[in-house]
């Protein structure tokens, strides 16, 4: 028992440790893919969400450190657990004008990326229903 105490709280300081604070106003906003919806809910650890219904396409855009190596994760609606990934299409990490594409996974909830030169990236979840927004949240950290 002792044990899995000690455990649970090194996993949650090494989450808390690795996921970084949004740097601005604009970071703490999750987007609809059409752009008619815009939440700024936040979620535990550095994650926004949880998402809304009607959109299969949710986004987030993020600062991070040129070069290094990053992670576009889609959570549960807690924020600090992986969201399943039975319910995601795919995942999508490119600049924030949508016009070139850094990292892509099919069925999984983390695309690991590079951060590009310019220090800024949308991170972006395309869900298989259109309701299932409620049950995820989307964060960007570094590793």
């Amino acid at each position: 028992m002792r044990f899995s105490t000690i455990l649970a709280l090194v996993a949650s300081v090494a989450v808390s440790s690795a996921t970084p604070a949004p740097t601005s106003q604009t970071e703490l906003v999750a987007r609809s893919g059409d752009g008619n919806a815009s939440l700024t809910r936040r979620s535990g650890c550095g994650s926004t969400g949880p998402l809304s219904y009607g959109h299969y396409k949710w986004f987030i855009v993020r600062s991070c450190t040129p070069g290094s190596f990053a992670y576009c994760q889609a959570t549960d609606a807690s924020g600090c657990v992986l969201g399943v990934v039975d319910k995601i299409g795919s995942m999508e990490v490119d600049d924030p004008d949508d016009t070139k594409t850094y990292a892509r996974g099919f069925e999984s909830n983390t695309v690991k990326f590079t951060c590009p030169p310019a220090g800024r990236v949308r991170c972006q979840v395309n869900l298989n229903d259109i309701d299932d927004g409620p049950s995820y949240s989307l964060r960007v950290f570094e590793h």
